[in-house]
C-alpha cells in the first residue's frame, strides 16, 4: 500500500483535567502512522501531549511542522483541549497544559499567535480539527484569569462556548478548512462507554473508511470527512452540532482507506492517484472589497450549484465601481469551488448542507463580520432559505444589524411534491412544501415578523425561472415586497451590464432610491404574474408584426388563458411560426419543467402534446436537429408520465437516427446520444457521450442534462441508491 509521503500532521492533546484529550490525539496518531490504515510516514507526524503540550511546546511544534512542509504538502492539524475567551479584551486563546490564570499572557496561546503560525505553513492543503470542549460530567471549570489581586472572570459561566468563535479568529481566509466539534452555545460530549469524544470518534471512523460501503478511489478526502462528521455527530447526540467554515482550497487526500477495504474500490488505484496529482485548485476569493474604515457590509450568499465568488457574476464589481456604494465592504459567503455539497453542485441540497451554511452565516455575523454596524444580505436560490433560517436563529443583537435582505429565485414556500411520483428524489423531501424544514421556517418567520420587518425586504423572481415557481417564490410574502426581473434562474443574478434590472434593484434598494424596471418589459412581468389579459390586449392586435420575443410572450399568455385554439391559429398563420417547431418546443419545455417541479398531470399531458406537434413539424421540414431534440424529450416524458418503456425506446431510436444526419457534434447532440443509449440499455455508450457533453456544458446545461438522466435511470431501475455506479457517474460529471 502506497505511503502518503508528503502528508503531515500536528496532533495536540492537552491533558491535565481532560485525560480524554490525550487519548483522542494518540488515537488519531495511531491511525495516521499505521501503514495498513492512513499511511502517513511516522516522521511526518508530530504528537504533543501532557507535559509537552505547554505554550512553548505547542509553538515549537508548529515551528517544526513549518520546517518540514512545502507548497505541495497536505497538513492535518488536530487540537483537543480547552479553548477560552477573555472577554475584557475579546481575546480568544488555547489553554496549554501549563496555563497559569495569574500569568495568562505568558502561558496562553492566543488566536493571533496561532493564526500567525498557520500563515507560515507554506501549503494551502490544510485542515484544522478543533475539539475544544468535552462533556460537563468529565470537565472542570477553567481557572479564572486574575488581574492583580482582583478576580475577574475570563470566561462565561460555561467556559466551553467559543469553539466556532476561535475557529473564525484563526481563519486566514486563504482556503484553510476548519472543523470544530460544536457550536458556541453547546458542549462537546463523550458518550457513555466510549474512550474518545464523540467528535473524535466520528473522525476516527471516517479515517478508517467506515463512512462508505464502496469507494471510487482508495482514499478519503476532506469533503467526505466534513459530510460524515456533520451527519453522524448530531445523529448520535442531537444537542451537539459541529461547525465548519466553507473554504477548501483543494479537496485533497487526507488518508488512505484501510488495506482490508481495497476490495471495495470500483476504480483502479492508478486512476485515483493521477486524479489527485491533477486536481483542480482554484484560488479562494473571500473578499470583493474590504477597507479599514467601512462600517457597512454586503454579504452575497449563494446557492449550491456553483461557488460564492462567481454566482453573482459582475454585480459585486459593478457595485464596487459605483460611487453611491462607497463605504460598503463586500464579501461572498457559501461553499468554495472545491467544497462539494452532499448532493453535488446541484440546484437543490440536503438538510445537512443547509444547516452547515446556516450555522456558518450565523457565526460569521457574530465574529467574522462583527465589526460592522450595518449588514445587507443578497441571496440567490437556496441561499435565500439559508438566510431566512439564520436570521430567525441568530441573537436579536445581530438581527438588528441587518438593514436589507434581497432574495433572488428562492423557493420560499418549498417545492410541490406528488406522492405518486416515483422519480421524486428522497433527498428533495427536505425541501417539499410540507417538509418540516419549510413548514417550520414559514411558521417561525410569520410569528417573528408578522409582515413588519426591521429591514428592507425584496423578494425577486425571474421571468423565465426554470426551477423555482412564482407561487413558491412570492406566496409567503406581501405583494409590496415582491419584484420581477428578466432572466432565467441563473442569468437573473449575472447581468452583463449595469443597466440590468437585477443590478439596478440591488443598487437602488441599498441607496434607498425608487426602483423602476428599465430592462425587463412590462409584458414579461405581467405574464409571469398571471396578468395574461394585459399582454394579450396589447400584443394580439399587432400579432403579425411581432418579433420572435413578442410572439413567444403572446403564445405563453394565450396558453395561460386557456385559448389553445388561438395558439394553434397563430402557429399556423404567423410568418415566424410557419413551420417553426422551435416555438412549439418552447411551450413543450415550459410544461415539462412545470411538471417536474409540481407533478401536475395536466402539465405532463400538455408537454407531451406540444413536443409531439413540434416533432411532426420538424419531420415534415426534415429539420434533424429539431427531430432529435423533440424525440428525446418525448422519450423521457413517455417513460416518466405514461410508464410506456416500449414507446420510449421508439423515440430514442428516432432521436439517435436523426443525430446521424447532422454534421456537428454539439453539446445537445452528445447529450441526446447519451440519453438515447441509456433508454436502449447501453450504459457504457451512454456514459461515453455524456462525458463528452459534460466537458462542453455550463452549470445550467449540466443540471438540465442530469435531471433527465437521473430521473430516467432511477425510474427504470426502481432504485436511487447513491452507490450505484451509474448514479455516481452522473453526479461526478454533472454535479461536481
Amino acid at each position: 500500500m502506497a505511503m502518503l509521503t508528503n502528508a503531515h500532521a500536528l496532533l495536540i492533546g492537552i491533558g491535565n483535567d481532560l485525560p480524554v484529550t490525550v487519548k483522542d490525539a494518540t488515537a488519531i496518531y495511531t491511525i495516521l502512522a499505521d501503514k495498513k490504515l492512513a499511511g502517513y510516514p511516522k516522521e511526518n507526524i508530530i504528537l504533543v501531549t501532557e507535559n509537552n503540550a505547554t505554550r512553548q511546546g505547542i509553538l515549537d511544534a508548529f515551528d517544526t511542522l513549518i520546517s518540514k512542509i512545502d507548497e505541495t504538502s497536505s497538513v492535518m492539524l488536530f487540537y483537543s483541549g480547552h479553548g477560552g475567551l477573555y472577554e475584557p479584551w475579546n481575546q480568544f486563546y488555547l489553554v496549554p497544559n501549563n496555563f497559569d490564570p495569574e500569568n495568562y499572557e505568558e502561558t496562553w496561546v492566543t488566536a493571533e499567535e496561532l493564526k500567525d503560525k498557520i500563515a507560515q505553513i507554506n501549503s494551502q492543503r490544510l485542515i484544522f480539527f478543533l475539539d475544544c470542549c468535552h462533556a460537563a460530567g468529565m470537565t472542570k471549570s477553567l481557572p479564572e484569569i486574575r488581574l492583580g489581586k482582583t478576580s475577574k472572570s475570563a470566561e462565561n459561566k460555561d467556559p466551553f462556548k467559543h469553539a466556532d468563535g476561535l475557529a473564525q479568529r484563526i481563519d486566514d481566509g486563504k482556503g484553510m478548512s476548519i472543523i470544530s466539534s460544536c457550536r458556541e452555545d453547546q458542549l462537546s460530549y463523550i458518550m457513555d462507554g466510549d474512550s474518545n469524544s464523540l467528535y473524535t470518534k466520528c473522525l476516527i471512523e471516517v479515517l478508517k473508511g467506515k463512512h462508505k460501503r464502496y469507494f471510487d478511489e482508495p482514499f478519503v478526502r476532506i469533503s467526505e470527512v466534513v459530510h460524515y462528521i456533520f451527519k453522524k455527530v448530531p445523529e448520535r447526540n442531537p444537542i451537539q452540532n459541529p461547525y465548519a467554515n466553507l473554504q477548501i482550497y483543494d479537496d485533497f487526500i487526507l488518508s488512505n482507506i484501510p488495506k482490508n477495504l481495497k476490495n471495495r474500490v470500483h476504480e483502479p488505484e492508478s486512476t485515483a492517484i493521477e486524479a489527485d496529482k491533477s486536481s483542480t485548485t482554484v484560488d479562494i476569493i473571500t473578499v470583493y472589497r474590504e477597507t479599514e474604515t467601512a462600517t457597512s457590509a454586503i454579504l452575497f450568499v449563494h446557492g449550491f450549484s456553483g461557488e460564492a465568488a462567481k454566482s453573482f457574476g459582475q454585480i459585486p464589481d459593478f457595485l464596487s465601481k459605483d460611487e453611491k456604494l462607497e463605504g460598503w465592504d463586500m464579501f461572498p459567503l457559501g461553499y468554495s469551488h472545491n467544497m462539494s455539497p452532499e448532493m453535488g453542485k446541484n440546484i437543490w441540497a440536503s438538510k445537512n448542507d443547509l444547516k452547515i451554511n446556516i450555522d456558518y452565516l450565523k457565526t460569521s455575523m457574530k465574529y467574522k463580520y462583527g465589526k460592522y454596524k450595518r449588514i445587507a444580505i443578497v441571496a440567490h436560490s437556496l441561499g435565500g432559505l439559508v438566510v431566512q433560517r439564520a436570521i430567525l436563529d441568530m441573537d436579536k443583537s445581530l438581527r438588528d444589524k441587518i438593514s436589507h435582505v434581497l432574495l433572488f429565485g428562492t423557493p420560499n414556500n418549498g417545492l410541490l411534491k406528488s406522492s405518486k411520483q416515483k422519480s421524486w428524489s428522497k433527498l428533495l423531501k427536505d425541501l417539499s412544501s410540507n417538509s418540516p424544514f419549510i413548514k417550520t421556517l414559514r411558521q417561525d418567520w410569520s410569528y417573528m415578523f408578522k409582515n413588519k420587518y426591521p429591514f428592507t425586504l425584496k423578494i425577486i423572481a425571474a421571468t423565465k425561472d426554470e426551477f423555482v415557481s412564482i407561487s413558491s417564490n412570492f406566496k409567503p410574502f406581501e405583494a409590496e415586497h415582491c419584484v420581477t426581473v428578466a432572466g432565467t434562474h441563473f442569468s437573473m443574478v449575472q447581468p452583463k451590464h449595469a443597466d440590468h434590472d437585477a443590478y439596478q434593484l440591488i443598487k437602488t434598494t441599498l441607496t434607498d432610491n425608487a426602483f423602476s424596471n428599465q430592462f425587463t418589459s412590462a409584458e414579461d412581468i405581467n405574464l409571469v404574474l398571471g396578468e395574461y389579459n394585459e399582454v394579450i390586449n396589447k400584443l394580439l392586435p399587432n400579432a403579425n408584426h411581432l418579433d420572435k420575443t413578442g410572439l413567444e410572450q403572446l403564445l405563453f399568455a394565450l396558453e395561460g388563458m386557456g385559448r389553445n385554439e388561438d395558439v394553434f391559429e397563430l402557429l399556423k398563420t404567423h410568418p415566424l411560426a410557419k413551420d417553426n417547431s422551435d416555438l412549439l418546443g418552447i411551450l413543450g419545455g415550459r410544461y415539462k419543467r412545470k411538471y417536474l417541479n409540481e407533478f401536475t398531470a395536466e402539465d405532463g399531458k400538455e408537454a407531451i402534446k406540444f413536443y409531439s406537434i413540434a416533432l411532426d413539424m420538424a419531420m415534415k421540414n426534415k429539420d434533424f436537429d429539431q427531430i432529435y431534440y423533440h424525440a428525446i424529450n418525448l422519450a423521457f416524458l413517455t417513460l416518466i408520465i405514461n410508464q410506456d418503456y416500449n414507446q420510449t425506446k421508439v423515440y430514442a431510436k428516432q432521436a439517435m437516427a436523426a443525430t446521424k444526419k447532422t454534421p456537428f457534434e454539439n453539446m445537445w447532440k452528445l447529450a441526446t446520444l447519451g440519453e438515447a443509449n441509456l433508454y436502449l440499455g447501453d450504459l457504457e455508450a451512454s456514459k461515453g457521450y455524456y462525458k463528452k457533453a459534460a466537458e462542453m456544458a455550463g452549470i445550467r446545461e449540466k443540471i438540465s442534462i442530469h435531471t433527465n438522466a437521473y430521473k430516467a435511470y432511477t425510474h427504470m431501475m426502481q432504485s436511487n441508491n447513491p452507490n450505484d455506479p451509474y448514479i455516481k457517474f452522473l453526479k461526478s460529471n454533472f454535479l461536481s
